[in-house]
């Protein structure tokens, strides 16, 4: 390992310190007041040289390199929390009730101030400008990417780093790359099925709207089967339905809500189109009247192969773990990138578990991590900015 994750080591304690402060005090998503506030305070006492808050809970941390202007590189974190009861038992459990940092957020937050303080100690050791995104509410859309990147805050910026932790069975500290797509969109779809009621016993002079629903559902399923090419993927869900009053009524009315995930721009306006051409067909079918919205959620994440070279080089390969399929979540991280059509990486590290306890998945009750994976992180982000400058 380098320079970097000798200084994360060094301040193991105090970091681990932050994460288990935050953890304790979770904030979800336009509401991380506290979260916000103890960024900003971290960052002053780290020394770096501007401390920007473009809108609402944001918080950017400007170090700017002694050797010279040169280039930006930004890296980004979120702060906020999910609506989740922990289970974990952990003696830094969540104090808020009904809300917990079951994500891994609370490491996010923790690990960049890390860089923050790793950064500020090697000022004299590069050119260039790195700037530090403490970033709201990545779990509830329309994000807080966005909002930021509106200020015109990061227009300058020439490249992005992202992380996030990932838990796991065994391997702690590994950082997980992929080239490519690394995670889906995320568009959300609303469908009302306007029909008429009637008896039970008397289908023929009604028109169903949970009938129709049920066959919109399925042949949603078919774009992934006969439009979509084979090698790639669409996700489509439909999450919820409701419809119906009585056993023996036939619906008048019916509501659909899901999502529709997808790696490539190009799967997601197939999708997209075929939402549309389904809903027409179904109301021509079934009589109902069917009002269908496709609402823009977050872009695919697409990792550049160029810094992901860059960043081996510096970092090592040993220390990484190419991996051979990208995740099926969404993230809002994906918007640095096509919103300002500046090269990205988003990288995973491996984060284990706490020791004693099973692994459980992120946005579970139960999801823990083991502290020990926190210097990796941190020196694995800022070599990325380092090494991002130095070329």
């Amino acid at each position: 390992m380098n320079k970097t994750f000798e200084i994360a080591n060094s301040i193991f304690d105090e970091i681990i310190a932050i994460r288990r402060e935050i953890h304790k005090n979770p904030e979800q998503g336009f509401k991380e007041f506290k979260t916000s506030e103890l960024v900003q305070a971290k960052l002053k006492e780290y020394g770096v040289d501007e401390i920007i808050c473009p809108v609402g809970t944001a918080v950017i941390g400007v170090i700017k390199g002694t050797k010279g202007s040169g280039k930006t590189v930004a890296l980004r974190c979120d702060m906020d929390a999910l609506p989740v009861l922990e289970n974990t038992g952990l003696p830094f459990s969540s104090q808020v009730e009904g809300v917990m940092h079951a994500c891994g957020h609370d490491l996010h937050v923790a690990m960049m101030l890390g860089n923050a303080k790793v950064l500020c100690s090697m000022k004299d050791e590069f050119a260039g400008t790195v700037k530090l995104i403490f970033q709201p509410s990545e779990e509830v859309q329309p994000g807080g990417s966005r909002p930021i990147l509106e200020t015109g805050v990061l227009d300058d910026v020439d490249a992005f780093f992202g992380m996030h932790v990932s838990p796991t069975e065994d391997e702690v500290g590994k950082i997980l790359l992929k080239r490519g797509p690394v995670t889906t969109s995320a568009d959300e779809f609303e469908i009302e099925i306007i029909g008429m009621g009637g008896h039970g016993s008397a289908p023929h002079k009604a028109k169903d709207a949970i009938l129709a629903g049920c066959q919109l559902n399925v042949l949603f399923q078919q774009v992934q089967a006969r439009n979509i090419d084979p090698l790639d993927t669409c996700i489509f869900t439909t999450n919820v339905m409701q419809g119906g009053t009585k056993s023996n009524i036939i619906a008048d009315n019916c509501k659909m809500y899901g999502s529709v995930r997808c790696y490539t721009p190009e799967a997601r306006a197939v999708a997209r189109e075929k939402i549309a051409d389904i809903c027409r067909g179904v109301e021509k079918l079934s009589g109902c009247t069917i009002k269908d919205v496709v609402m823009d959620g977050y872009d695919a994440c697409i990792n550049d192969d160029g810094l992901i070279d860059t960043f081996i080089e510096a970092y090592g390969a040993e220390n990484v773990v190419m991996m051979k399929t990208p995740m099926g979540f969404s993230e809002d991280y994906s918007f640095y990138a096509t919103k300002t059509g500046k090269p990205s990486v988003l990288m995973f590290l491996s984060a284990g578990h706490e020791d004693g306890m099973p692994v459980a998945t992120l946005h579970s009750a139960n999801c823990t991590f083991n502290e020990a994976s926190v210097p990796y992180g941190i020196s694995a982000m800022s070599t990325a900015a380092l090494s991002f400058l130095a070329k």
